[in-house]
């Protein structure tokens, strides 16, 4: 078994079921602006912590108290995250402030996210 099949069946076992919003296709106004269309959901499996306090203080504002540090499981994943998406986690809505693939040799193993209820 693989580093990605081991990390989906953990994340899968000891996580829950969570959704990625992804903004719509805009429209334009006619003033030149770009309306968002709705979101399009994605589901995903996610495994969600808190940040240790200590690592809100070292941080100097990177970190605010209540971000969560969240694993997404890339089984099963329609997209790759990005900032601009947020996530639906049990009715609550997170902004997405950070994002990255643990990828060792190129292999996107798990996708961190430093989300933010807004």
């Amino acid at each position: 078994m693989g580093l990605t099949q081991i990390a989906s069946r953990l994340i899968k076992k000891h996580g829950q079921a969570a959704t990625l919003l992804r903004p719509g296709e805009g429209t334009d106004d006619g003033y030149g602006n770009v309306i968002d269309g709705p979101d399009v959901p994605y589901p995903i499996t996610l495994l969600s912590a808190t940040y240790a306090i200590e690592l809100q203080l070292i941080a100097g504002g990177f970190l605010d108290v209540g971000d969560q540090r969240v694993l997404v499981s890339v089984e099963g994943l329609a997209v790759e995250p990005v900032t601009t998406d947020k996530l639906l986690i049990d009715g609550t809505e997170f902004e997405v402030r950070r994002v990255s693939p643990l990828s060792p040799a190129g292999e996107v193993i798990f996708w961190e996210m430093q989300v933010r209820d807004d």
